[in-house]
């Protein structure tokens, strides 16, 4: 047993409550994020989309739901502070700056897909726990379909408003080499929705996407027929993060996703080698510190969290396990240059999460 007078100050007692207090306040946001989850998923913050003040069973007219559960997860939000309640208690309104952020899927703001991670995160709880005792990894399909669902929810959002518009502008030469023709690679593919953008923007270039999860690789491949870029657009489920990368190519991407690989010095190599001499490597990666003092706060927790259930485990079994904030800049920096490649060059921080590089062979 503890010493009986080891919380006797009263200093002991004050940073007790106030880690209690810590405590209650991300337990609150906890079932605020599912509510949020709940909300995106069944309509409900799009109901209440325009701003203008429903009732519960307005709320569910709208959305197809049940009055009952919307009350109860109207309430919950309410006393979260993201819907307003009005003097009666019973009609709920959606403030214009949550609306942007969650109800709006077109919004420059919306990030309500991202409340869709946690609940199959959270399914995953025990299974990563397992994980912790025998120091074993997972594999993409080990987690639930759900998973892969928000996510393709989510880049595909942002890869349509930032990738054509935004991001191949700020690499000179690009656009023009891909109109006039160019191989181009996608590792991690996902939904395929960056090479869907690609084929039908630039009909001319032809692209490869691999990816190591049969899910992704099915739904890239429904992706790539409605955009109508199949005959020009070739998809393969790999087993390692590189596998099938011949070249030579204009262009390789790795979208948030690098730090999953089992060795990310490998797969540099890998692009060094499937690189033309003109050809750019476009690598999004989490934007991070090489110090851990510096990785605190709010969204250091949410992707450290985040690594933990997802990150380490898919890439427990190789020889590195770089987990979401393991390659900052300074260690990309060295892993490129013994691949053969030069130094990040940093172009774009497009969320809060992550930041854009430009890496080219070295001359």
């Amino acid at each position: 047993m503890g010493d009986p007078g080891v919380f006797d100050r009263t200093s002991d007692i004050e940073e007790t409550m106030a880690a209690g207090a810590r405590f209650m306040t991300d337990l609150s946001r906890a079932m605020v994020v599912l509510s949020c989850a709940v909300g995106d998923q069944l309509g409900l913050f799009a109901a209440l989309a325009d701003g203008q003040g429903r009732s519960a069973d307005d709320i569910a007219k709208q959305a197809g739901a049940d009055a009952r559960y919307v009350r109860e997860w109207a309430r919950t939000l309410a006393a979260a502070g993201y819907l307003e309640l009005d003097r009666s208690g019973e009609e709920f309104r959606l403030p214009p700056a949550y609306a942007a952020l969650l109800a709006d899927p077109g919004s420059p703001y919306y990030v309500g897909g991202i409340a869709r991670l946690v609940p199959p995160l959270a399914a995953m709880v025990e299974r990563v726990a397992g994980c912790f005792h025998s120091g074993e990894g997972l594999t993409p399909g080990d987690y639930p379909p759900a998973m892969y669902q928000a996510t393709w929810r989510m880049s595909a959002k942002w890869l349509e408003a930032m990738l054509l518009d935004q991001w191949l502008p700020l690499v000179p030469g690009l656009e023009e080499k891909l109109t006039a023709g160019a191989e181009v690679a996608h590792l991690a593919c996902g939904s395929g929705t960056a090479l869907a953008l690609l084929a039908r923007r630039f009909p001319a270039s032809r692209c490869t996407g691999v990816d190591r999860h049969e899910l992704n690789v099915e739904r890239a491949r429904g992706e790539i027929a409605e955009y109508g870029v199949a005959d020009r657009v070739t998809l393969t489920q790999v087993t390692g993060f590189a596998d099938g990368l011949s070249g030579p190519y204009e262009l390789v991407m790795a979208f948030d996703s690098l730090h999953l690989a089992a060795d990310p010095g490998d797969v540099l190599r890998d692009v060094a080698r499937a690189l033309t001499e003109t050809g750019v490597f476009l690598l999004l990666e989490t934007d991070c510190s090489t110090d851990p003092h510096e990785n605190v706060g709010d969204v250091a927790a949410f992707l450290y969290g985040t690594s933990t259930l997802y990150s380490v485990p898919l890439s427990r079994t190789g020889p590195v396990v770089a987990g979401m904030l393991g390659l900052p800049q300074p260690v990309l920096t060295r892993l490129c240059a013994d691949a053969g490649l030069t130094a990040p060059r940093r172009i774009a921080a497009p969320t809060p999460f992550n930041v854009l590089y430009e890496i080219r062979k070295a001359s």
